[in-house]
């Protein structure tokens, strides 16, 4: 089965939660920077975000199928970058905007999973963990930036996706 195939047949189902990680995401960051959520309602999101909330079996699951479904999303589309040759506006957007978070959308997946992982069967270091956390969460910019990090990278993946669900789409219903 050829690597585009494959990108288009996973991208719609991974979409769903990889859009529900960014939302949470985002939600956690911004609530606690700007709106002052407090530790109840931002323990819910976060709980919600990582899949704590069924437990630690499922949250493992979650992370790791987001994580990894986001690293085959991006190397596939990293693949198909390099032979594309469509001048499409909805393709050539999503195209640019997935080189645009190759990196940053990379480094959230892996630190997302080792931070997990680590905590969860390595019992990893506070030290570690916090590192983890700071490259997963844009804090290596400084307490002010990490929230515009987070909206960036989330709001940068949510429309990259939907970008690449348009492109699904058949001609006539797009124009439609």
């Amino acid at each position: 089965m050829k690597l585009r195939l494959i990108h288009r047949r996973l991208a719609p189902w991974l979409f769903i939660l990889l859009a529900f990680s960014a939302i949470t995401g985002i939600a956690y960051r911004v609530g606690k920077k700007w709106f002052g959520v407090d530790k109840e309602a931002g323990n819910f999101i976060m709980g919600l975000h990582t899949g704590e909330w069924a437990g630690s079996f499922f949250s493992t699951l979650q992370i790791l199928a987001a994580g990894l479904g986001l690293l085959f999303l991006l190397g596939s589309g990293a693949a198909m970058f390099v032979k594309s040759k469509s001048r499409q506006p909805m393709r050539l957007f999503h195209r640019l905007l997935g080189i645009a978070l190759l990196l940053p959308l990379t480094a959230t997946a892996l630190t997302g999973m080792a931070y997990k992982i680590g905590e969860e069967y390595f019992g990893i270091s506070e030290e570690t963990a916090d590192l983890l956390m700071d490259i997963h969460e844009g804090g290596w910019l400084g307490k002010e930036l990490k929230v515009y990090y987070v909206l960036a990278v989330g709001l940068g993946l949510l429309c990259a996706g939907l970008l690449g669900l348009g492109i699904l789409l058949p001609k006539k219903r797009r124009a439609a």
